[in-house]
C-alpha cells in the first residue's frame, strides 16, 4: 500500500500550490479561469482540513438529550441550551481548553466571570460565522431543487419545477420575485370571491410547506442584513445563548407569510438579542472556547498532542429548521474526523441518525473507515427499565432479548460501529449530575424540574439497579462488554467511560483521520491542478506535444511494460501451482518472457502477498477433517470390547423391548436405531457435505486472496493509472497510437484495453461476474464415494452371520482402516480436482487479459513526436533571446529533453520563453510533486 503523506507533507505542498499561483499567469478564458477558481476552492479546502483541530462530530435526533450529554461530559451541563425541543439550531463548535487549577476561586483566566475552582466554563466572548454570500446561495438553491422536485412528484399541476427549477434569486434579476409568487399556492386565498385552488392545501404535505416557510425566513434575514455575509463577529457569549435559543418552536404559518424587512447590520448583531436572533438563517457557526476543569477531566496532554473541537449539529427532526440544517450538515460532516452518535436508549432503532449518516458515505468514505471513525452513546438511559430474568443460566442473547431497549442498543449500535463493541457506552446525563454534583442551574425552569424529578426517581431505588443484571451477563459472556457497561451506567452514567473512549479514539484514529480527509482534498486539488496545467498549455500554447512530453511517454510505456512482465511471471507461478493445463498439455510461456530486464522483480506493493488456497494443503486438510470423523473411533471402541477384537455387530432395535424411562426436560423416550457408522448412506452423506463445504470454504478464500491481489497490484499500477487520467494523456496517446496503427478504431481498442488493464479491481470482479458461483452436485459426488451406495456395513445387524474365517476378515479393524483411508483420499481428490480447475480457471483468464494489454504496449522507445513545420518567432522571443537556431536550423535541437520542453509547440521560444511546454510554474510544481 502506498504510504499516505504525512501532514507536514500536505501543508508544504499546499505552500507551493499557493506561491505558484502567484507567479502564474492564467489566460483569460472562461475555461481557464473556471480552473483557476476550482484550484483555488480546493486548495483552501486542504489547507482548512491540514491546519484545523482534530473534530468530534457529535449528532442525534432533537429529542435524545444530545446537549445535556456534551454539557455533562465536559463537566458543565447547562453549557449549552437544553430544552425537550429543537434548541440547537446551529452547528455549535466547542474549542476546548484546559481550565487552570485555581484553589481560591477568583476571575476566570480569559476575564469573564468570577468561577469557583474546579468548575467547566465558556469564555467571555463568542464566534458568530456569516454564510457568505456564495454559500447562502448554494443552501438557498438546493433547499429549492428539493422543494421543486418534491412537489413535481406530489402535485406536477403546481409547477414547481417550471418556476423554481435552477432558479436563483441571488443572480436572477427579479430577486426573490418568482418565489414570492409561486408559494401563494400554498396558501391560497380564501373567502366567497377567491379562485378555487388548484390543489387542496390538506393534501400539500406539511414538509413542503416548512421548506417554503424556511425559505421565507431565509429571504426575510438576507434582505435585512447589511455587511454580514462572509464575516465573523465577536460577541458577548451569553447574549449569543439568550438569543439563539430557539424558544417556543418556530410554527408553519397559517397564511402566506409576507416579507418582513427589519434592518440590521454589524453593530446591532454585536449588542442587540433581536438583531441576532433574526440574524439566525444566516449563520453558518457558533463557536465558543470551553475551559474544561481538570479535577472533571484533565485533557492537558491530550490536548498539547491533539488539539480537540466538538462540534454539536442541529438535533435532526426538530421543527423550525429543515433544509438549511441538512445543507450546512452535509458540508460541516466532511471536515468531521470522528463521530459521537447519539440515540435514545429507549427507542435506538429511529431513522433519523442513519439518513444523517448516510450523508458521510458522500463524502469518498469507505464503510470501514466511518466505522473505525464511530462512537455510539446509548443515552437517557436513566429511563430504561430493568428487565426481569427468570432464574436458571440464560445465553447472553436470550438476556438481550427480554428487554426491547437493551437488544435495540445491541443492534442498531452495530450498524455504526460493525463489531467494536468497545465503541459503545451507557449514557445518562441526570446520573452524572447526582455522582458528580455537575451544575445545571442555567437551564430553563422546565428542564430544571425535569432533571430534578429524575434525580429523585434514582434516589427512591437502589443505588445499583442494575447490578444483579450485570452479574447474569458476566456469568453467561465474561469477556463481553455489557456487565461493564451496566456497571459503568450504573456509577456516573457512562461519563468517565466516554470521556476514555474519546481519549483513546483521539490517540489511536483522531490524526489519521485528519490526515484521510486532508488526503482526500489533496486528491481533488491534484486532479483541478492537471486540469489548470493542459487549460494553460491549451491557451498559451496550443498544446501541441513535443519531445519532452514524447520522452514521458515512453517512460511511462516502458514502466508499464515492466509492471505488466513482473504481474505476468508470478500469474506463470501460480499457473505452476495450479498443475497442468486443462487439456493436460504443457503450459506455454509468454513469447517475451524472461526477454525484459527485472523479470520477476515484484513492486513493493505486492511483496509478501500470500499464495491463494493451493491444492496440496487443501488435500491435507480434508484428510484430517475425515480422520476427525466420530465414526472410526466409535467402531474402533466395538472392536476393543470384543474378545476375537473385530468390530461387533450393533444390536437389532426390535429386539430391546424393555421400557425405557424419558430424560428430564422430554416427555417421551427417543426411539432406538441403529448406529450411522452401520451403512454406507451417512459416510456418504458425511462425505459430500465434507466435500461442498470445502469446496465453498476455497472458493472464499480463492476470492479473498484474488482482492488482496487485485488491491495490491493496484498500488504497483497507480502511478501510470494517475498519469493515464491527466488531462493531457489521452490525447497525447491517440496522437502517438494514431502515427503507428493509422486506424482511429484500433486506436481507441487498444486505449481501452490499456486503461483497463490498469484497474484490476475491474478485471477481478468482472472475471467473478462471468464465471458465478458455480454450485456443486451432491449427485456427482456421492457417485465418487469409494464403496457401494446405500450398502449396509459387516458390523451391521442385518448383514447375515458368516462363517468365522469371512467374519474377522470382514470387521477385522484393518478393514475399518482401508475404508478410512480410501474415503479420506476419495475426498482429498475430489476437493484438488475441482479446485484446480477453479484456480486454473481464474489465473488463465487474468493471463489472458494481461497477455493482451502485453500485446498492445508499444515498442520499446517506438513513440516519436511527429515533425511539425517551424512558425515564425513571436516578437520579442527570436534567435537572439535563445530560441537555439541558426539559419537554415529547423529547430530539432531545441526539441531535446535537457530543455524541458524545448521549444515550444510550433517551433516558439526556447525553455524560458514563457509559453514554452514544461516551463510554466505550473509546470514546475507538478514536475516536483508527481512522485512526492
Amino acid at each position: 500500500m502506498t504510504p499516505l503523506p504525512g501532514l507536514a507533507d500536505l501543508r508544504r505542498f499546499a505552500d507551493e500550490t499557493r506561491a505558484m499561483l502567484q507567479r502564474q499567469d492564467i489566460p483569460e478564458t472562461a475555461e481557464a479561469q473556471e480552473r483557476y477558481a476550482d484550484v483555488v476552492r480546493l486548495l483552501r479546502e486542504l489547507h482548512d482540513r491540514v491546519e484545523k483541530p482534530v473534530t468530534f462530530g457529535v449528532v442525534g435526533e432533537f429529542t435524545v438529550g444530545k446537549s445535556l450529554l456534551l454539557g455533562s461530559l465536559l463537566g458543565r451541563p447547562d453549557l449549552l441550551p437544553v430544552e425537550e425541543r429543537k434548541s440547537t439550531g446551529n452547528i455549535t463548535v466547542l474549542r476546548l481548553r484546559q481550565a487552570p487549577t485555581d484553589p481560591d476561586g477568583g476571575a476566570s483566566p480569559d476575564g469573564g466571570a468570577a468561577t469557583a475552582s474546579g468548575v467547566t466554563h465558556a469564555g467571555p466572548v463568542a464566534e458568530v460565522h456569516y454564510l457568505s454570500e456564495e454559500q447562502l446561495g448554494s443552501c438557498v438553491r438546493s433547499i429549492l431543487d428539493d422543494l421543486a422536485r418534491g412537489m413535481d412528484k406530489e402535485h406536477a399541476v403546481l409547477g414547481a419545477g417550471h418556476v423554481l427549477g435552477g432558479y436563483d434569486p441571488f443572480t436572477d434579476p427579479r430577486g426573490w420575485g418568482p418565489f414570492d409568487q409561486w408559494i401563494s399556492c400554498l396558501w391560497p386565498q380564501t373567502g366567497p370571491e377567491a379562485a378555487a385552488p388548484l390543489v387542496d392545501p390538506i393534501q400539500i404535505s406539511a414538509t413542503h410547506v416548512a421548506a417554503a416557510t424556511e425559505l421565507c425566513r431565509i429571504r426575510d434575514a438576507h434582505l435585512s442584513q447589511t455587511g454580514l455575509l462572509g464575516t465573523v463577529r465577536r460577541i458577548d457569549s451569553r447574549l449569543v445563548r439568550d438569543a439563539l435559543d430557539h424558544g417556543t418552536e418556530e410554527r408553519v404559518p397559517k397564511s402566506r407569510p409576507r416579507p418582513r424587512i427589519e434592518p440590521f447590520g454589524a453593530d446591532q448583531v454585536e449588542t442587540d438579542k433581536e438583531a441576532l436572533a433574526r440574524s439566525f438563517m444566516l449563520i453558518e457557526r457558533v463557536v465558543f472556547d470551553v475551559h474544561v476543569a481538570r479535577d472533571h477531566w484533565d485533557l492537558h496532554r491530550l490536548l498539547d498532542e491533539h488539539p480537540l473541537q466538538f462540534l454539536d449539529f442541529p438535533g435532526i427532526g426538530g421543527a423550525g429548521s429543515y433544509g438549511r440544517d441538512t445543507h450546512l450538515s452535509r458540508s460541516e460532516l466532511a471536515e468531521v474526523h470522528t463521530i459521537l452518535v447519539v440515540l435514545e436508549a429507549r427507542r435506538p432503532g429511529r431513522r433519523g441518525v442513519e439518513d444523517f449518516w448516510g450523508m458521510l458515505v458522500q463524502d469518498q468514505r469507505t464503510p470501514e473507515a466511518l466505522a473505525k471513525a464511530a462512537l455510539v452513546a446509548a443515552n437517557m438511559f436513566d429511563k430504561v427499565l430493568v428487565p426481569t430474568l427468570p432464574d436458571g443460566a440464560l445465553h447472553r442473547n436470550d438476556m438481550l432479548q427480554r428487554s426491547d431497549a437493551l437488544n435495540g442498543i445491541h443492534v442498531h449500535a452495530d450498524k455504526f460501529v460493525k463489531g467494536r463493541e468497545s465503541a459503545v457506552v451507557l449514557t445518562s446525563s441526570v446520573s452524572a449530575i447526582r455522582r458528580y454534583g455537575l451544575p445545571y442551574a442555567d437551564l430553563s425552569q422546565k428542564t430544571r424540574d425535569e432533571i430534578e424529578d429524575a434525580l429523585h426517581k434514582l434516589d427512591q431505588g437502589p443505588q445499583a439497579r442494575w447490578e444483579e443484571t450485570a452479574v447474569r451477563f458476566h456469568e453467561a459472556d465474561p469477556k463481553g462488554p455489557w456487565a461493564r457497561r451496566l456497571r459503568e451506567a450504573d456509577g456516573d452514567g457512562g461519563v468517565r467511560a466516554l470521556q476514555l473512549l474519546v481519549e483513546r479514539q483521539l490517540r489511536a484514529n483522531g490524526v489519521a483521520q485528519k490526515l484521510e480527509r486532508a488526503e482526500v482534498s489533496r486528491g481533488k486539488l491534484w486532479q483541478a491542478l492537471l486540469a489548470l496545467q493542459y487549460q494553460v498549455r491549451q491557451d498559451l500554447c496550443g498544446a501541441e506535444p513535443g519531445a519532452a512530453e514524447y520522452d514521458e511517454l515512453n517512460a511511462r510505456m516502458r514502466e508499464y511494460r515492466l509492471l505488466l512482465t513482473a504481474l505476468l511471471t508470478q500469474l506463470q507461478d501460480l499457473r505452476g501451482l495450479a498443475g497442468p493445463a486443462a487439456d493436460g498439455a504443457p503450459r506455454a510461456q509468454p513469447a517475451d518472457a524472461g526477454a525484459e530486464e527485472g523479470r520477476g522483480a515484484q513492486p513493493s506493493s505486492v511483496v509478501g502477498l500470500a499464495a491463494p488456497p493451493g491444492p496440496a494443503s487443501a488435500a491435507d486438510e480434508v484428510r484430517r477433517e475425515v480422520y476427525e470423523w466420530t465414526e472410526w473411533p466409535q467402531l474402533l471402541r466395538r472392536a476393543r470390547s470384543d474378545k476375537k477384537g473385530l468390530v461387533t455387530k450393533s444390536q437389532n432395535p426390535d429386539s430391546l423391548g424393555r421400557p425405557r424411562k424419558p430424560p428430564p426436560g422430554q416427555s417421551a423416550a427417543p426411539p432406538v436405531t441403529h448406529s450411522s457408522a452401520d451403512d454406507s448412506r451417512a459416510y456418504i452423506d458425511k462425505f459430500t457435505a465434507l466435500v461442498t463445504a470445502r469446496l465453498v470454504k476455497d472458493r472464499e478464500q480463492l476470492e479473498e486472496w484474488l482482492d488482496g491481489w487485485q488491491r495490491a497490484w493496484s498500488d504497483a499500477f497507480a502511478p501510470l493509472r494517475a498519469w493515464f487520467e491527466e488531462p493531457a494523456t489521452p490525447p497525447l496517446l491517440r496522437e502517438a497510437f494514431l502515427a503507428h496503427d493509422g486506424d482511429p478504431a484500433a486506436v481507441e481498442s487498444r486505449m481501452s484495453v490499456l486503461w483497463t488493464a490498469l484497474d484490476p479491481g475491474f478485471v477481478v470482479r468482472e472475471q467473478a461476474e462471468r464465471r458465478g458461483a458455480g454450485p456443486v452436485a451432491d449427485e456427482d459426488l456421492a457417485a465418487r464415494f469409494p464403496a457401494q451406495a446405500d450398502h449396509t456395513l459387516p458390523w451391521h445387524h442385518q448383514v447375515p452371520d458368516l462363517d468365522p474365517m469371512t467374519e474377522s476378515q470382514e470387521r477385522h479393524p484393518l478393514l475399518l482402516a482401508q475404508l478410512r483411508q480410501y474415503v479420506a483420499d476419495a475426498a482429498a481428490s475430489q476437493v484438488t480436482s475441482r479446485l484446480n480447475r477453479l484456480l486454473t480457471a481464474r489465473v488463465d483468464d487474468l493471463v489472458d487479459h494481461y497477455e493482451e494489454a502485453a500485446r498492445f504496449l508499444p515498442a520499446e522507445d517506438d513513440m516519436s513526436p511527429p515533425r511539425r513545420p517551424p512558425a515564425a518567432p513571436e516578437r520579442g522571443h527570436g534567435r537572439d533571446e535563445g530560441d537555439g537556431g541558426e539559419d537554415g536550423d529547423d529547430g530539432d535541437e531545441g526539441d531535446g529533453p535537457e530543455h524541458h520542453g524545448g521549444r515550444g509547440p510550433g517551433g516558439s521560444g526556447g525553455p524560458d520563453h514563457p509559453g514554452a511546454l514544461g516551463g510554466q510554474p505550473i509546470d514546475e510544481l507538478i514536475r516536483d510533486w508527481r512522485h512526492a
